[in-house]
């Protein structure tokens, strides 16, 4: 309530109204947010610095970031900064003069520093590390800058349209009876339809456990998706949970997981319980007048959100107001990460003070979900705060032994012309094949040779391709397609890259892998006799592929060196073995622990600038002679900066793809000055025909004359006709571009 009352008192100023009431000036060239900022940090009462530090830094970010509080070089505190304001300038005597009357203002000081002596205090006794109480108390300052945020948005768009807000409880005793009633239609007598039937039983059971971090280890085919969701839903029942948070690790998915999610209760694609929350082709600035902005900017407030990793992590280490106004709807919440395996090693330990943050301070329950559960809970800083009884269902062994419908075989190494021979041989002695890449080179290189081949042999067999050069939408399609000729048994081969290893329910009679890590070999074979079709074990080749360029691609060339030292230590053992993938990430994480703050070029981690800051501090003391005189010394804006799970240089386009013209001219054919709903929700289909694309491939492409821009504003562009392979997706000189990630 202090911030809300404080974070606007510089309107108070006749300068300001004139510049509301009579448009007197620019926007933005009358500045209110700093009169706030400068009168929380000087007020007299010096017992709470660390209350008044809090205000002043989200305050003064309420329109924009949050600044450093002590930058990476020492130079700068913001703190220093902020009392060396000219507050004539500001006209704070003015201000001060129109406050309420100071009983009033001391007294909601007297009851924020009394919520937060009571935070600070849990903290400290939950995290007994001091970098993790440090790393907690800057998510502390996000999570109340979240609550400002998306308080005063949502207060001035209730404003604008005349609404009052209300909160409307989810109903998880409907949901669960669609849900119920559903699952059971899924039900069948088949051995493996029994298995997933237990897994699942044992996650509702498993709902009643109080809040807390758990893993839930599942076969791949163990039905992870539904299991999961049940467990949800019964938790969020029991401990009146807020909303369900399904974090998946791959754009790629997230149009099947949200169809799967939708079709298991009773949802059309328009809906107002699932928020599908990733990347956007519309570029917006941070100013929350922009019409649009209100309108597509998300609170995350939805029953269930479907979202990307990517879009969790880079939410919450923003600065960034109109991202992190999300932030404080993920607590109480349950948040399910689905194939936790696939988490950057660069950033494992800030992902790990999360969600214990997450879970400790925001009552949320965290499930890490996977088949081939990684130790989390093993790596340097041991800061993961499992709960007691964490895994979720507990003797699952029989589960993978009677869920094991296939069989490792390890190959000699092969060339791409070797690799594909020995691919259509396996694909004719089987029926169909799928092959998996490390890299789009190798997919499409591979694929254009067993093109060759077959041709050869009067087409054969039925060739597909998938790779992200392809836009989502037409993936889509290929894979309906490839699931309708598996069904009615065609003669096919499929060759893509790792994207269908997670999360795509698809089942071949044989799988080839090039060697990668043994979460990824897991992650193949479970697209290789998936639902039981054979009742004998079918063979996933693991093959070695030479002249293999992975220097762009680090996570998957140690992944592939430690899976080959583990086959020398142990040639004879089933590599899907527990004590087998065990064995693999400690070495791949002894190998990597070094890696695991996300390391910078600031001579600072993103870990270390999140937590005490000793780079910033240390050169600060250096320079001084004195120590550091701030509690909030986290450099937020300088982390931000230097943080990606992926490249922050990729842009969408669009591609000509089925209905994509027709999604364009509705747009064009919209009122120019009027963001309507109706853009919105065109624009969001719009992502399904769109494909990312980096700084050189577009530059290539705008030199081709192959870019159009369709709307400057809202940043859509199109690639013309000619660019856009049905086969092999974007093409660059007329060739597919070469890429390696």
């Amino acid at each position: 309530m202090l911030s809300g009352c404080l974070h606007d008192i510089g309107k108070a100023t006749l300068k300001f109204q004139n510049y509301l009431l009579l448009n007197e000036g620019k926007r933005g060239s009358v500045i209110h947010s700093l009169q706030g900022s400068i009168f929380s940090y000087v007020n007299n009462n010096t017992n709470d610095l660390l209350l008044r530090e809090i205000l002043s830094l989200i305050i003064s970010a309420h329109h924009n970031y949050l600044n450093d509080g002590c930058s990476i070089d020492g130079t700068e505190i913001f703190f220093e900064k902020l009392k060396q304001k000219n507050v004539e300038d500001l006209s704070y005597n003015e201000v001060l003069d129109n406050l309420p009357t100071n009983d009033y203002i001391e007294n909601l000081f007297f009851k924020a520093n009394n919520e937060l002596t009571n935070i600070i205090d849990i903290i400290c006794n939950t995290f007994n590390d001091k970098q993790s109480v440090y790393f907690a108390l800057g998510l502390l300052v996000k999570f109340i800058f979240s609550c400002l945020i998306d308080a005063d948005r949502l207060d001035a768009y209730k404003f604008e349209t005349g609404e009052t807000y209300e909160e409307i409880p989810v109903d998880w005793k409907e949901l669960i009876q669609v849900f119920e009633k559903n699952l059971s239609k899924l039900q069948t007598d088949s051995v493996i339809s029994k298995i997933r039937q237990e897994i699942s039983q044992k996650c509702q059971q498993a709902s009643q456990k109080e809040t807390g971090i758990y893993q839930l280890s599942v076969p791949t085919g163990g039905g992870k998706t539904f299991s999961s969701l049940r467990f949800a839903l019964h938790h969020c029942k029991k401990y009146n949970k807020k909303r369900i948070i399904y974090v998946i690790p791959y754009l790629s998915i997230i149009e099947q997981t949200s169809k799967n999610i939708r079709s298991i209760l009773d949802l059309t694609e328009q809906n107002d319980i699932i928020l599908e929350h990733h990347s956007n082709i519309i570029h917006l600035n941070d100013d929350e007048n922009n019409k649009l902005k209100k309108l597509a900017s998300s609170r995350w407030d939805k029953p269930i959100i479907i979202t990307t990793m990517v879009q969790f992590l880079e939410t919450i280490i923003s600065s960034r107001a109109s991202k992190l106004r999300k932030f404080h709807n993920m607590s109480n919440a349950v948040i399910i990460f689905d194939e936790i395996q696939s988490l950057p090693i660069k950033t494992i330990h800030i992902f790990n003070e999360i969600i214990s943050f997450l879970s400790k301070i925001c009552n949320s329950t965290i499930l890490l979900c996977t088949a081939t559960q990684p130790l989390l809970n093993s790596v340097p800083r041991n800061n993961l705060l499992l709960s007691e009884d964490y895994n979720l269902i507990e003797n699952t062994e029989e589960a993978f032994i009677q869920l094991n419908r296939t069989q490792i075989k390890i190959c000699e190494e092969k060339d791409i012309n070797e690799l594909s021979d020995f691919v259509l041989q396996k694909a004719k002695n089987s029926g169909n094949c799928l092959v998996i890449l490390n890299t789009k080179k190798s997919a499409k290189d591979v694929f254009l040779k067993i093109k060759e081949l077959n041709n050869e042999k009067e087409q054969e067999f039925k060739l597909f391709h998938l790779s992200t050069a392809m836009c989502s939408i037409h993936r889509f399609d290929i894979l309906n397609e490839i699931i309708k000729m598996l069904q009615n048994n065609e003669k096919i081969i499929c060759v893509t890259t790792q994207l269908i290893e997670a999360g795509v329910d698809i089942s071949f009679k044989c799988v080839v892998r090039s060697l990668a890590g043994l979460d990824s070999i897991a992650q193949a074979a479970g697209r290789c006799n998936r639902n039981g079709e054979s009742p004998n074990p079918q063979n996933v080749y693991v093959v070695p592929l030479k002249k293999e360029n992975l220097n762009y691609l680090h996570d998957i060339k140690v992944g592939k060196e430690i899976t080959a030292r583990v086959i020398r230590e142990n040639p004879k053992a089933n590599l899907l073995n527990q004590e087998i993938i065990d064995r693999f990430y400690r070495y791949y994480f002894f190998n990597r622990k070094n890696e695991m703050d996300y390391s910078t070029s600031e001579g600072s981690s993103i870990f270390g600038m999140l937590s005490l800051n000793l780079v910033g501090r240390n050169n600060y003391k250096n320079i001084n002679k004195k120590d550091c005189p701030c509690y909030i010394s986290h450099a937020f804006h300088t982390a931000d900066n230097n943080f990606s799970v992926i490249s922050k240089n990729a842009e969408n386009v669009i591609v000509q793809y089925k209905d994509s013209i027709e999604l364009i001219k509705k747009i064009l054919n919209q009122p120019k000055d009027n963001i309507t709903k109706e853009i919105i929700l065109t624009i969001k289909e719009l992502r399904k025909y769109s494909v990312s694309l980096f700084p050189w491939e577009l530059k290539d492409l705008y030199d081709q004359g192959a870019i159009i821009i369709i709307d400057e504003e809202l940043g859509i562009k199109m690639l013309t006709k000619d660019y856009y392979c049905q086969e092999l997706g974007v093409k660059v000189n007329g060739q597919i571009k070469k890429l390696v990630v």
